[in-house]
């Protein structure tokens, strides 16, 4: 849910209004400064240091500009607006399927026709957590500089054009103004959960052709040696999936299997 308060658009202003000058100090008094005598200095624009009385004057003097306070400015009001959620496009979600698809297809052809590479063992899991790790850093990497091109970059301008407009108009600001705004937030969720999928779809399919191209295999890995309970072709699939959601789902997977490596073994001892 896209939820915005108009304080926090405008914020709140606390500040508070100065009086004139008077020739004894008042009860609600809370600083005082030197008045120039006629056709001297000018009084130059600043805050008043509280409790500090300028020289050759004693407490109470005439002749002391004393600062009061006054009442605080009325702040904008606390109307709040929110726009249903908004989930990632349609269109989003047919492109990162057919992207996972096609990243599929490849790696299918290179087991097909014989191309592709014979499957990597690893010793333990720390070692394959080192080399998905990597190999999960080097595609997020690659997708950083097409993250411009990505849906969604252009709902963050229209937010921040809304705010503009609502800011311009403050004390003016109607209730649709800040309707608006919420609505702009909830395209820049929907934008974001967007361009999540694409990525995931991208880095999806460049993790299973490199997969099969490298014979990274995540499952035939984790089995070790003599197992072939499926073909090298969907495990890449398996591998480009679990690399292309990310680091931390990847660090996750296999904190798990060590986990369970450590049980089995001291079942076992």
């Amino acid at each position: 849910m896209a939820l915005v308060r108009r304080t926090n658009v405008l914020g709140s202003n606390p500040n508070r209004v100065v009086a004139a000058a008077t020739v004894a100090p008042a009860p609600q008094a809370v600083g005082r400064a030197q008045v120039p005598q006629p056709g001297t200095i000018p009084a130059q624009p600043g805050p008043v240091d509280p409790g500090v009385v300028a020289p050759g004057f004693a407490e109470g003097e005439i002749g002391a500009a004393v600062a009061v306070a006054g009442g605080e400015v009325p702040a904008p009001g606390g109307e709040a607006a929110a726009v249903p959620p908004q989930q990632a496009s349609i269109g989003a979600l047919i492109s990162a399927f057919l992207l996972v698809a096609a990243g599929g297809a490849v790696s299918w052809a290179f087991y097909h026709y014989k191309i592709n590479a014979a499957a990597i063992r690893l010793p333990d899991a720390t070692t394959i957590f080192a080399a998905l790790f990597a190999f999960a850093t080097a595609v997020e990497r690659v997708l950083e500089p097409f993250a411009r091109f990505m849906p969604g970059r252009h709902a963050r301008g229209e937010l921040e054009k809304a705010v503009a407009n609502m800011a311009n108009k403050y004390h003016d600001a109607t209730l649709d103004d800040l309707i608006q705004v919420a609505h702009a937030k909830s395209m820049v969720e929907k934008g974001r959960a967007s361009r999540g999928l694409v990525s995931w779809g991208i880095a999806t399919a460049l993790a299973t052709v490199a997969s099969s191209a490298g014979g990274l295999y995540l499952l035939h890995a984790m089995a070790g040696d003599g197992w072939n309970g499926i073909p090298v072709w969907v495990d890449a699939i398996v591998t480009g999936i679990v690399v292309g959601s990310g680091t931390k789902p990847l660090h996750d997977v296999i904190s798990k299997v060590q986990k369970n490596k450590e049980k089995s073994e001291d079942a076992s001892a």
